[in-house]
C-alpha cells in the first residue's frame, strides 16, 4: 500500500473509532491513518497476520494491566 499501488485488501478489524486494519495480497497488515476511507492512507503495523494477532494480544493484556493504550 507504500508502494504506489492502488490500495485493495481484506479488512480484518477496526479500532471502535474509525480506523481499519487491513492485510493486503502478500499478508502484510496496515492501519488506516484516519476513519476516512476517501484518499486514506495507511501505515503497516505487521509483516503478516501472526504479527498482528500477537501485536493486538499484547494490546489486549497492556489494557488490562495498566489501563495504558497498546501497541497497535
Amino acid at each position: 500500500m507504500d508502494d504506489g499501488r492502488e490500495p485493495s485488501g481484506l479488512v480484518l478489524a477496526s479500532d471502535g473509532g474509525g480506523l481499519l486494519f487491513v492485510s493486503d495480497s502478500r499478508g502484510a497488515v496496515f492501519r488506516t491513518r484516519s476513519a476516512s476511507l476517501d484518499e486514506a492512507e495507511f501505515d503497516k503495523v505487521a509483516v503478516d497476520l501472526r504479527q498482528f494477532l500477537d501485536l493486538l494480544g499484547r494490546s489486549v493484556k497492556r489494557f488490562i494491566g495498566t489501563g495504558g493504550p497498546g501497541y497497535l
